[in-house]
């Protein structure tokens, strides 16, 4: 099923999204084995959907990964050959994610805090990762994917090209600290063809690696009475921000608004400037 997924995929989904897919089916449908004695995906039903949704509900999951493991239920499913439409997630009670809310973004403090602590520990890997996500804006894995070539062109002409979600391509304007952690990155990687993954090393084991580092140090470095959990995601909050204020600060008016809103849409990947404010929160 995996390998027909990914041979009709058409680039609908990255490869990392392909096996976070799998690794979010496996677990759905060990459920199934366990709990229905159900042995093919072709023969899920709502039913199966909603005793999963339950159980995941029960163990303390947040709403977001339980729609987030449907949506591989329903991704791998329509390869299987069934003529069965599983249903939507407001059948089982799963509002839409709301737009904005928690502020993601982590605070320069929250930053400079995980980065110390990484390189102390010797995770130079770690820090340089946050730190393109921060100055660059880059999703967890277009870092671990970095050819160290990509990185040397971008050093000499000032603008990295990174291929993102659904083969999108984007060029990013080069901030000198982005600079100096991608000149640090390739001369450790001086031997290696990729900055982060080591010959024979799988990209998606270095980027569990990463996001286990920061999952087991956040409570560390978060400042008092923020209730949220530092994701590597939200370094891209905090870059988002300041690429906006920046081009909003001398201008003024809700068209001037809306540009900055889609240049920065365009920096993160995205090709609407409603994204943006996903990233940057309420303006003030």
């Amino acid at each position: 099923m995996f390998r027909e997924a990914t041979r009709r995929n058409e680039k609908r989904v990255s490869v990392q999204t392909l096996h976070r897919y799998r690794d979010s089916v496996s677990k759905f449908l060990g459920f199934c084995a366990e709990r229905f004695r159900l042995q093919k995906m072709a023969k899920v039903t709502d039913k199966h959907l909603r005793a999963y949704v339950e159980w995941r509900r029960e163990n303390g999951i947040a709403e977001k990964t339980i729609k987030e493991d449907l949506a591989a239920v329903r991704f791998f499913h329509r390869y299987t050959g069934s003529e069965r439409r599983l249903a939507p997630n407001e059948a089982f009670g799963l509002r839409p994610t709301p737009q904005g809310g928690v502020d993601r973004a982590w605070t320069e403090g929250e930053f400079e805090k995980m980065t110390a602590l990484a390189e102390r520990l010797g995770r130079e890997d770690v820090a340089a990762a946050m730190g393109l996500a921060r100055h660059s804006g880059l999703r967890i894995h277009e870092c671990v994917r970095l050819n160290r070539a990509d990185a040397e062109e971008a050093l000499r002409t000032g603008v990295l090209t990174v291929k993102g979600k659904g083969g999108r391509i984007r060029e990013i304007p080069l901030r000198p600290r982005a600079k100096e952690i991608l000149r640090a990155a390739c001369d450790r990687a001086s031997e290696r063809r990729k900055l982060f993954v080591s010959e024979g090393e799988k990209a998606h084991v270095v980027i569990k690696r990463i996001q286990a580092f920061i999952e087991r140090h956040r409570e560390t470095v978060t400042e008092k009475e923020r209730e949220v959990n530092l994701t590597f995601h939200g370094l891209r909050h905090l870059y988002a921000r300041e690429e906006y204020q920046e081009r909003v600060r001398p201008v003024h008016g809700r068209r001037a608004r809306r540009d900055a809103a889609l240049r920065v849409a365009e920096l993160l990947g995205h090709g609407r400037a409603e994204v943006t404010q996903i990233y940057i929160g309420k303006e003030e």
